[in-house]
């Protein structure tokens, strides 16, 4: 039936919830979490309580300045921080995250491109453009087209989000911290199961703490959501 919604559409709503929540908590986020029913969703239910003080925007933002911007958590957003090979392997990271948004008509903001294409925010939101993309092929019955979107669901599930989001989820100081810690465990769980369903098996990606990383925060602003239609 056409009204029913798909596990496509509704993993998507759940991974558009979690992008929104891991981004940096800017003005114009915090008026898009302020609309959404934060208390029903358990990734979620320390920011609805963070939020609901009259300084729950300045807990949000410090909370997330210290854990990913202060180089002092072993923490890091950014899908090119990982790997002993990093610095090497960055420039062909990011050149194949590009090709993936590219493919799907989707472009980056160009003042802002350099910075955010590997964040995980911006990761979890293309993921859930190929979930709706996937829905809607299927309504109108288009099977190859959407054998295409599914093997993009598989190779940027396998070579990106999933490893990043698992070992973002893995490292200490998220784990440990009440409002991004639940967060990113649910997206490590639900990816787990999304892998699994398309069988995927992705590469471990490890955190190797760089000694000279400084105190300072590294972005004041971070990154927004950029992936638009071009």
């Amino acid at each position: 039936m056409s009204g029913e919604v798909s596990p496509e559409e509704t993993l998507a709503r759940e991974l558009a919830l979690a992008a929104a929540l891991g981004a940096y908590p800017d003005d114009a986020t915090l008026e898009v979490l302020a609309g959404l029913p934060l208390a029903a969703s358990p990734s979620a239910r320390g920011f609805a309580e963070a939020l609901s003080r009259a300084d729950g925007p300045a807990v949000v933002r410090a909370a997330y300045i210290d854990l990913f911007d202060r180089g002092r958590t072993g923490a890091s957003p950014y899908e090119t921080e990982y790997g002993r090979m990093r610095g090497m392997s960055k420039g062909n990271e990011l050149a194949d995250l590009s090709g993936f948004y590219r493919a799907f008509g989707l472009e980056l903001d160009a003042e802002r491109a350099h910075e955010v294409q590997d964040h995980v925010a911006v990761e979890l939101e293309f993921y859930t453009v190929l979930l709706l993309k996937q829905a809607a092929l299927a309504r109108l019955g288009d099977t190859e087209g959407g054998e295409i979107v599914r093997d993009a669901r598989r190779r940027f599930l396998g070579e990106h989000l999933a490893p990043l989001a698992l070992a973002l989820a893995a490292r200490p100081a998220v784990k440990d911290d009440p409002l991004y810690g639940p967060l990113f465990a649910w997206c490590g769980e639900a990816l787990s199961r999304e892998c699994e369903a398309l069988g995927v098996a992705p590469a471990p990606l490890d955190f190797f703490d760089d000694p000279d990383a400084g105190a300072d925060v590294a972005c004041a602003t971070g990154p927004r959501l950029p992936v638009l239609p071009s």
